[in-house]
């Protein structure tokens, strides 16, 4: 089995060649070799990260002088190395140089950043793919944020709203806890999607492994006396999905199955998908995702049910489909005003709304 040094080591190499020549071929290349393992990727990313952050340390000088920045130019290396020994010793040094670089960066780059919080937030429509330093991955979903902290004994997560997916790097001596309105999900290899409906209300969906979930605290618990030793926190396995409420309301855990897991997880493609979904329901969805609003004028035509998967940032599409399935209208108001604009569903034609 490659050790975890090999796979950094061949990340490193990978990097300055990706680096020296981005074409198509070497970027196919280098995606068949990530494919491979899913450590590799994490630690390719895992360097890039700190590779981009070695950037800010370029003021960073030595305490008893100045940084050669010609240690690397071609023709300082042509006047001390030979001619027959050149290739293999500019790679050689080249992968030490990265490797030295990024270790002195994760080093002062941890000391700044230990205990701060990063701020990660998008915006209607918006996605982003983030690499934490531990190499987990996070997908954060459309007009969501996030707040996150790594240090020596936790890696913590506060989603503050909207919907993110965990995919985490298995660390046993640090659970990885994402806090969202009052509830706690903790794992420690797993990948699971967490979302807030409301400031009551949030959706666990696991993919792979497991997670423990702590509802927020009941009131009524607390003011026992003598104290009661808190039950275990319960779990949720892969193909499971928990709806936590409010402290006065049962979690709520239900079977998943592998298709419906992943058109939950659609908009991690841009991408979402209904499924006997009432069309109020739905417009609500599309307006996540969208600063051009569809609103319901007819409340006979709310309940219609609809199925079907659609680009999340293409409106015009599913109102189209929602017209010609039912035969009803739209009208615009404020057409042209990505901002401003609406686009009022009616009933069929003839009929009257209330």
């Amino acid at each position: 089995m490659t050790t975890a040094a090999e796979i950094e080591a061949q990340a490193a190499e990978w990097l300055i060649r990706l680096d020296a020549d981005p074409s198509p071929a070497n970027r196919a290349a280098f995606e068949a070799w990530a494919a491979a393992d899913p450590r590799r990727r994490a630690a390719f990313l895992r360097l890039e990260a700190g590779w981009r952050r070695a950037d800010r340390l370029r003021n960073l000088r030595p305490l008893d002088g100045p940084v050669n920045e010609d240690l690397l130019d071609p023709q300082v290396v042509e006047d001390v190395v030979p001619e027959p020994h050149r290739s293999g010793w500019l790679r050689r040094l080249a992968l030490a140089a990265v490797l030295a670089v990024l270790a002195i960066a994760a080093g002062l780059w941890s000391l700044f950043t230990w205990t701060e919080w990063q701020v990660y937030e998008t915006e209607p429509g918006g996605f982003q793919r983030i690499a934490l330093q531990d190499g987990s991955i996070v997908h954060l979903n459309t007009d969501s944020e996030i707040r996150v902290r790594l240090d020596r004994e936790r890696r913590e997560v506060v989603l503050a709203r909207g919907e993110a997916l965990f995919t985490v790097a298995r660390d046993p001596s640090r659970p990885f806890d994402v806090r969202a309105a009052g509830t706690l999900v903790r794992a420690i290899g797993t990948a699971f999607s967490v979302r807030v409906l409301d400031r009551k209300q949030v959706e666990v969906v696991v993919k792979e492994g497991r997670v423990a979930i702590r509802p927020p605290e009941r009131l009524l618990d607390l003011k026992l006396s003598p104290p009661v030793a808190p039950p275990p926190l319960p779990t949720l396995s892969a193909g499971e999905a928990a709806t936590v409420g409010a402290p006065d309301k049962e979690l709520d855990v239900r079977k998943v199955d592998s298709e419906d897991v992943s058109r939950k997880l659609a908009w991690t493609d841009g991408r979402i998908w209904f499924d006997h979904t009432t069309l109020a329901d739905a417009a609500a969805e599309f307006n996540r995702y969208n600063r051009r609003q569809i609103e319901i004028a007819d409340p006979r035509i709310a309940e219609i049910r609809i199925g079907g998967g659609f680009d999340a940032t293409d409106p015009d599409s599913f109102v189209a489909a929602v017209e010609q399935s039912f035969g009803l209208r739209s009208v615009r108001i404020n057409p042209g005003d990505p901002n401003r604009e609406i686009i009022r569903l009616l009933g069929p034609q003839g009929s009257k709304s209330h």
